[in-house]
């Protein structure tokens, strides 16, 4: 039935969404999940067995935020979409068997010039107790980036450049700064994808990749904060070892470009229990990511 003259259906834009809660979803944590996690980000094997790693935030974020990244309502305003920066809350260890309940909300959202930012916070609940908060701001536009002017040929699928996993145990006390070697290779996008629910094209579909402005694919944001927090995992025991991360991704990593993550401790708390590092992700000579977190010193449990 046509519309009647003069009347025109409101077009739905992210700012329609603001107040919008997504959940809870339930999301049952495993050896197998874990094991595809660790393999797809770089991590030790033999540390991550009955609790998931810090990083593993990224696939409790992804319950709740890959429906509104996905959300058909708001499908024009993916044309441009960027994760501008990302903070999660640890409060207890991811246990094997846990089944944590995820709830997500989008707080707020600002338009300017077109663009929208959406806040979107994310809670994550076991048996009744508070886990694991996430604070995530994304960009949005229903006006698509202009085409690159440079058509990078993608690496082979498996190429990637010096992958080291951060050192196993780290005095804070004793040492400042370490850095360890990255890079992902376009399988290892692939698996991350699969080990996240991240199924953005930008990290595995070149052509769309390069009709929102970039060279060609690039490494998922969330990977590289996995990265990040290895380095900050290094120097601290235990199944929890990060009480809080905060990152701000700048630019763009392709895969098989090598990459250097950076820790340095900045001040520790007067009770000795917690550590501040800051954190940094370079390549080519320019930071790619950069961000904060405190370690826990002592053991956590839940």
């Amino acid at each position: 039935m046509p519309n009647p003259p003069g009347l025109r259906l409101h077009a739905m834009t992210p700012g329609d969404l603001e107040g919008s809660v997504i959940g809870p979803i339930v999301h049952r944590i495993d050896r197998e999940r874990i094991g595809a996690f660790v393999e797809a980000t770089g991590d030790r094997a033999d540390r991550w067995v009955d609790h998931a790693p810090p990083g593993y935030a990224a696939s409790l974020l992804f319950s709740v935020a890959g429906v509104l990244l996905n959300d058909v309502r708001i499908r024009p305003y993916l044309a441009t979409l960027i994760h501008v920066d990302q903070q999660f809350t640890y409060h207890a260890p991811f246990d094997v068997g846990s089944e944590i309940e995820m709830t997500g909300t989008v707080e707020r959202v600002r338009e300017r010039g077109g663009a929208f930012f959406v806040a979107f916070a994310a809670t994550g609940v076991a048996d009744g107790d508070l886990v694991l908060e996430s604070r995530s701001t994304f960009l949005m536009s229903d006006q698509a980036a202009a085409e690159s002017t440079v058509d990078r040929t993608e690496p082979a699928v498996g190429e990637r450049g010096p992958n080291e996993t951060a050192a196993p145990a780290i005095s804070a006390e004793a040492a400042r700064a370490t850095s360890t070697a990255k890079s992902a290779s376009r399988s290892d996008l692939v698996r991350y994808a699969a080990a996240t629910r991240d199924f953005n094209p930008l990290h595995w579909d070149h052509a769309v990749a390069r009709s929102a402005g970039l060279d060609g694919v690039v490494v998922h944001g969330l990977l590289m904060l996995s990265w990040m927090a290895q380095q900050a995992s290094a120097y601290a025991p235990g199944s929890a070892p990060i009480a809080a991360i905060k990152v701000r991704f700048r630019s763009a990593l392709g895969p098989a470009v090598p990459a250097m993550v950076e820790a340095a401790a900045t001040e520790a708390e007067p009770d000795g229990g917690e550590v501040k590092l800051a954190l940094k992700l370079s390549a080519d000579g320019g930071d790619v990511v950069t961000g904060n977190a405190t370690i826990r010193l002592a053991e956590v449990t839940r």
